[in-house]
């Protein structure tokens, strides 16, 4: 059983044309989950009541929103993807954006996680429409893993 948090960065954001990319970062599966959801979402730059941002990173005292995920896939990288796509659509339906994650266990086809965030007004530069396989690119690296995401905006 795996339990881990994160908060620190470990996302970049890369060119791209249309869209949002990022290249996540990750010394396991769970950590690179966690960093995956953290970047998209701080990617979008949520607009959220009584945080700040630091170093360009929203920074919240408390992330008072805890919301049980639990996704199968066929594959990891299509995994990565349902994992980021259900926490996209608890966002939107809930208007909330996650920074952080438990990851309670990972498999490669199951991942089940509580993402937690907080509630938000809206998104300073633009609001994600979807997770695409677009130039996806999920590895393990030498010290760990690293994605390649593009989002839909």
């Amino acid at each position: 059983m795996v339990k881990k948090g994160c908060m620190k960065k470990d996302f970049e954001l890369l060119a791209h044309t249309a869209d949002i990319k990022i290249r996540v970062y990750g010394a396991d599966r769970a950590q690179l989950f966690c960093h995956a959801l953290s970047g998209m979402f701080q990617s979008a730059r949520p607009q959220a009541p009584g945080c700040t941002f630091k170093n360009g990173l929203l920074v919240c005292p408390r992330l008072s929103v805890a919301r049980e995920v639990r996704v199968q896939a066929p594959d990891f990288d299509a995994l990565l993807v349902d994992f980021l796509s259900e926490a996209l659509y608890l966002s939107d339906v809930h208007n909330e954006a996650y920074l952080d994650a438990i990851i309670h266990e990972i498999s490669q086809t199951q991942v089940h996680a509580t993402i937690k965030g907080v509630a938000i007004t809206g998104f300073e530069v633009t609001e994600i429409k979807a997770v695409t396989y677009h130039d996806l690119v999920v590895k393990e690296v030498l010290g760990g893993w690293q994605a390649d995401i593009v989002f839909d905006i």
